[in-house]
């Protein structure tokens, strides 16, 4: 489903920092937003692209396969994450596959959009920033995924994967304990536990955070 972008006042992302209401107004409609109601491989690991990807809603999965045909789900992109902008500005392959999960609204641009609208010298701060950003994230994670138990790693997730404003998520137990890298007797004991703290409420496919602080405390996240 494709629908002409219309700037939103609490839309917001790290591309646009710098830009005026006005510039952010014009760059956006300019975009197209997509709305996957299903799962959707928005870019593929490998293959070449000249768009790139704003989460405006929901949530992007990004994943990567190695030579040896394993997968590893490396992120989870939420709202005013950017997707795909260096390989679309430098022509080089999809580093990765970005699947947009259900009930996800995203913004296609093109890169001659981008440039057309930022600055040249404002574009390098903002996608300096977006690469800090991505390291100290890529080493909080290899520190998740070396020192943490599994109970805490599931709190990370938990915690990562939901905001004050979207403290719902739509994953199950199983994609939980993939993500985390335990069994899902692991993740549904935990969840019990977390529900038995007043932290979290979860149904069929459905988990919803209702203390972030708690859960941030429970699992000492970093």
């Amino acid at each position: 489903m494709e629908l002409p972008a219309t700037y939103r006042p609490n839309f917001d992302s790290d591309l646009l920092q710098g830009l005026s209401e006005q510039q952010k107004l014009t760059f956006l409609s300019d975009c197209i937003t997509r709305t996957h109601l299903q799962p959707k491989d928005i870019l593929q690991q490998g293959l070449a692209t000249d768009t790139f990807f704003i989460v405006e809603q929901g949530q992007v999965e990004v994943s990567y396969i190695d030579p040896n045909g394993n997968s590893l789900v490396v992120f989870i992109a939420g709202p005013g994450e950017v997707l795909g902008e260096v390989e679309a500005l430098s022509g080089r392959p999809c580093a990765a596959t970005c699947t947009a999960l259900p009930g996800s609204r995203v913004l296609c641009c093109s890169s001659a959009v981008l440039l057309k609208h930022v600055p040249a010298q404002l574009l390098i701060v903002n996608l300096a920033g977006l690469l800090h950003d991505r390291l100290v994230r890529d080493n909080r994670q290899r520190s998740v995924d070396n020192f943490m138990t599994a109970d805490q790693r599931i709190d990370h997730y938990l915690h990562q994967l939901t905001t004050e404003a979207e403290p719902k998520i739509n994953v199950s137990q199983a994609y939980l304990a993939t993500l985390a890298g335990c069994t899902r007797q692991t993740v549904n004991l935990r969840l019990n536990l977390l529900r038995q703290q007043g932290i979290v409420e979860f149904s069929r496919g459905e988990i919803l955070v209702l203390d972030r602080d708690g859960l941030q405390a429970s699992g000492s996240l970093v």
